[in-house]
């Protein structure tokens, strides 16, 4: 009988031990609740994601924090990758660029450092949720030190171009600040929202209006002359036109920059029942000295059911080649002319 009634009560025991464990297994964590209770507003921005996995939960709630920032300055993509050329030379930690600033890139266009992450948690119909979260302080930190930093290079650029002359290295040196200034005011503008009081800590000496205004001024100090040889409708020189417009230099026989080429389209026969056109272009870009410093090369063919109609389509071709490849050849050769 003593045996039973003990078998009893551990059988009781076990039962009340597992329901209490379901239960607590199942109720939702304080932070999914009520996060600020957690994570005090004062000392934490935070924002909750829910995926099928921890990692989409993750990368949902990185998002809507990046989203915090959404009203605030946008670096185009190309300013971005000039941002990482014009800077990976400037004296930074192999641990700064790891460790301590672990940057996610969020479809928003927003850059974020030092994004962290919490517990996770799955509801009973198996969604995952988890927080993400940047510590106010030591987030701001990490902004103090890399816009310092940044205002140090686009002081060594401002320098190059007040002692120069030369109206191309001068631009290159006006348009790299611009790219580097124009990513500092992002910055900025995150570290208002991040930690305030930081602002008055920051070492900036220059003005981002008188910058982007003084690399307008040296852009338009750069005149082109382009010539392509048997560009019987002027389509490419047309293209090359926008491209100089794009960068903000001028168009002039008194040139410091010369773009020259050549073009040829003419019909193929491929023996199939489309026309063919096929297309070769050259083209150098030469530096008031006539030295040659950006080439581009492209030759292919395009097909329609008309020649006039694959023209146009080896035109267009052309023109994408000509807005990404040599622009970006003729960004990157100007950006290095002030690489330390």
């Amino acid at each position: 009988m003593k045996k039973t009634i003990l078998l009893s009560i551990i059988i009781i025991l076990i039962l009340s031990c597992a329901a209490h464990a379901k239960k607590r297994k199942g109720s939702k964590p304080e932070w999914l609740m009520n996060p600020k209770a957690v994570y005090s507003e004062q000392m934490y921005l935070t924002a909750i994601g829910e995926g099928d996995s921890r990692s989409d939960a993750e990368n949902m709630a990185a998002g809507k924090l990046a989203r915090i920032f959404e009203s605030n300055i946008k670096a185009e993509e190309t300013v971005n990758q000039r941002y990482m050329e014009l800077t990976k030379n400037n004296k930074t930690s192999t641990e700064e660029q790891t460790d301590v600033t672990k940057s996610v890139n969020i479809q928003s266009q927003q850059t974020l450092f030092n994004i962290q992450y919490g517990e996770s948690y799955t509801d009973d119909v198996g969604q995952v949720h988890a927080i993400a979260f940047l510590n106010r302080m030591k987030t701001a930190e990490i902004y103090e030190s890399k816009i310092n930093k940044n205002a140090g290079r686009i002081d060594y650029f401002i320098g190059i171009a007040d002692k120069s002359a030369d109206p191309i290295l001068k631009y290159a040196a006006m348009s790299a600040a611009s790219a580097v200034s124009s990513i500092n005011e992002s910055l900025l503008a995150q570290l208002t929202i991040i930690f305030p009081s930081a602002i008055d800590m920051l070492e900036i000496n220059y003005n981002h209006d008188i910058i982007v205004r003084d690399a307008k001024a040296a852009a338009a100090a750069v005149s082109c002359k382009i010539e392509i040889q048997n560009d019987e409708e002027n389509k490419i020189t047309i293209l090359l036109e926008e491209l100089i417009n794009d960068l903000g230099f001028v168009l002039s026989k008194d040139n410091v920059l010369k773009i020259d080429g050549n073009i040829l389209l003419e019909e193929t026969d491929l023996k199939r029942d489309l026309e063919f056109i096929r297309f070769e272009l050259q083209i150098n870009v030469s530096d008031n000295k006539d030295n040659i410093i950006v080439s581009m090369s492209e030759k292919g063919r395009e097909g329609h059911v008309s020649a006039s109609e694959a023209k146009a389509r080896a035109i267009r071709t052309l023109g994408k080649k000509i807005n990404k490849q040599l622009k970006k050849k003729l960004i990157t050769y100007l950006d290095g002319m002030v690489l330390e």
